[in-house]
């Protein structure tokens, strides 16, 4: 059995850390609040503009440089969301996983990773990302978001990737705390398979054309899924930290019961023996001082 005094430091030890990971809950708890609101109202907007550039689609004849099948065996732009930190369980273990698997099925490809972790692994793995953006996953913004919507058009429109697609933990519907894989870009009629459309649809005027206002929603559209995955993959990520800290802070709880049991034992013991030292060196002062007296 270790001495008492060693138990204590490691109860000490274990108290810390409690604290800690209590402080990171409650930390990752209020960030997961603050953010619910911008997955909600985002989600709204953007099945608005789906359910509008449907309607357009529906009922007149539009092209568009995104509105194209996506060429087999062409090549695939793969964006992977990851965290910046660990301590949060299988989140961003799952998200890399669901990478690799997908760059086996398209060869052809390019590597834009977001988030330390992700880069961080692929760099350890002799793959080096074509592009890393670094700093916005622990603040994702719409400003941001527009900006990397910017980009990776930029990349489609410029010829060099026939499909963009995004990695990420989603955080809303079925798929909740599940890394999926969405298509960004090019826009087929299979993204809007879920999307429905009232029975009878008022006479709409688009002003000043049908075509302009749908050009003009193709982008939006793009930037509301960018916003949408970052803020997804950021309350994700919190929560999965979240989980990982509270199930640490019970380890712990359980842990300091164990250690002070151990060193209750420990110092019950140590009392005995103390008295049983005391005890019996009384017994050889008393039996010293009677054989003293017989001489």
């Amino acid at each position: 059995m270790a001495h008492a005094a060693e138990i204590r430091q490691h109860i000490a030890a274990v108290e810390q850390t409690m604290k800690i990971t209590g402080a990171m809950e409650l930390v990752s708890s209020m960030r997961i609040r603050r953010v619910m609101s911008h997955i909600e109202q985002n989600h709204r907007y953007f099945e608005h503009v789906q359910k509008t550039m449907k309607q357009i689609l529906a009922g007149h004849h539009i092209t568009h440089p995104y509105l194209r099948p996506v060429p087999e065996n062409g090549h695939c732009t793969f964006i992977v969301i990851s965290g910046d930190k660990g301590l949060c369980g299988a989140y961003n273990l799952n998200v890399i996983n669901l990478a690799l698997r997908k760059m086996e099925e398209k060869p052809n490809n390019a590597l834009i990773t977001v988030g330390r972790t992700a880069e961080a692994y692929f760099r350890a793995h002799g793959r080096q990302p074509d592009v890393s953006v670094l700093g916005i996953v622990q603040d994702p913004t719409l400003s941001r978001a527009r900006q990397l919507a910017r980009d990776v058009m930029q990349l489609f429109d410029t010829g060099q990737t026939d499909e963009i697609q995004v990695i990420y933990t989603s955080f809303f519907g079925e798929t909740k705390n599940t890394a999926v894989s969405r298509r960004l870009l090019p826009v087929l009629s299979d993204d809007y398979a879920g999307i429905e459309l009232p029975e009878s649809v008022p006479e709409i005027l688009y002003h000043p054309s049908e075509q302009e206002v749908f050009d003009l929603l193709v982008p939006q559209y793009v930037v509301g899924i960018v916003f949408g995955v970052m803020v997804q993959s950021y309350a994700s990520e919190h929560f999965a930290r979240m989980n990982a800290m509270h199930g640490a802070t019970l380890n712990a709880q359980e842990m300091l019961k164990t250690l002070k049991t151990e060193y209750n034992m420990a110092r019950q013991a140590a009392i005995t023996n103390e008295i049983a030292e005391i005890t019996g060196s009384a017994e050889i002062l008393r039996k010293g001082g009677r054989l003293y007296g017989q001489l």
